[in-house]
């Protein structure tokens, strides 16, 4: 590819889902699917004219840490970062190979300065830290970037904020919308629907009609929220794709669909980031919706 140079408008705004490890070996159907989108997506990005300087993450998995306080960013200025197989599951005993997978990768921690500059600079209260790569950036990274078609521009990583404070995330991703303008191209990587709170509900049901009654209650939630959502990011306007992101905390569908927020954070950055937009957010890829899940792929021109 040619060398980085500044864009004419502003780059791109990617939020992905990401899934588990299990994306990278399960066969199903429904997997399948999300690993073509995701392919296709990566596709997209190594298309992208003119060239970003950077891929800047955002994950659901790199939070900053509890003990900062409210209000502090973390930015990973590690040279060197090597791959965490920081998996919810204990796959020792059934699936050891994937504490074997790696991928290989560009870090820049020059860039990373620039990007915690920038973010003091917006009023953000930022640190400095060394950190490794979250799986919610390389398992969908390994797919979407495979060793026949690298990722050849580095990775800086950067954090949400910790907690529950939704507006929060949004005026992070305005703060980092300008970088966009400078070569930056961001990709925020969380889930649209992430609650392995009601995929227990399901397995703990008492027979088996009880579980596909408790199934289907679960995928209706899961389906509602993410229709209320796909409704929200398609807003082009700042303002109105706030206020809409912001009244989904009121949907009872909204604590069902993320007992914890970690994972909806990094959407909401990406959409704050996309400032006003000269379009909606476009969904990418063919809609999957599990019980407790929504893969949803949205892009931000």
């Amino acid at each position: 590819m040619p060398p980085a140079v500044a864009p004419a408008r502003p780059l791109p705004v990617y939020f992905i889902g990401h899934a588990g490890v299990s994306l990278l070996f399960n066969d199903s159907p429904q997997n399948r699917i999300v690993q073509n989108n995701l392919r296709a997506i990566g596709e997209e990005i190594r298309n992208v004219t003119p060239r970003p300087k950077a891929i800047l993450t955002f994950s659901g998995h790199f939070e900053a840490g509890e003990i900062h306080g409210p209000g502090v960013i973390e930015v990973n200025v590690k040279k060197g970062t090597y791959i965490q197989h920081d998996f919810v599951n204990d796959f020792h005993d059934t699936k050891p190979f994937v504490y074997e997978y790696e991928w290989p990768h560009q870090d820049a921690p020059e860039l990373a300065l620039d990007v915690w500059k920038h973010l003091v600079s917006q009023g953000i209260k930022a640190k400095r830290v060394e950190r490794g790569v979250d799986h919610g950036v390389w398992v969908p990274f390994k797919l979407m970037f495979p060793p026949e078609a690298p990722l050849d521009i580095p990775v800086v990583q950067v954090s949400t904020f910790h907690g529950y404070d939704l507006e929060s995330q949004i005026r992070l991703g305005e703060a980092v919308g300008s970088l966009r303008n400078s070569g930056f191209l961001i990709i925020a990587s969380g889930m649209a629907v992430h609650s392995f709170a009601s995929i227990g509900e399901i397995h703990a049901a008492p027979s088996e009609a009880a579980r596909d009654a408790a199934r289907e209650k679960v995928l209706t939630e899961s389906r509602t929220f993410d229709t209320h959502l796909r409704a929200a990011v398609a807003q082009r306007s700042a303002a109105e794709r706030k206020k809409a992101l912001l009244e989904l905390e009121r949907l009872p569908e909204f604590r069902r669909s993320h007992p914890t927020v970690e994972h909806f954070t990094p959407l909401l950055v990406a959409a704050g980031a996309a400032r006003d937009a000269q379009e909606g957010g476009k969904p990418l890829g063919v809609n999957v919706v599990e019980p407790g899940m929504s893969y949803l792929n949205v892009r931000w021109d």
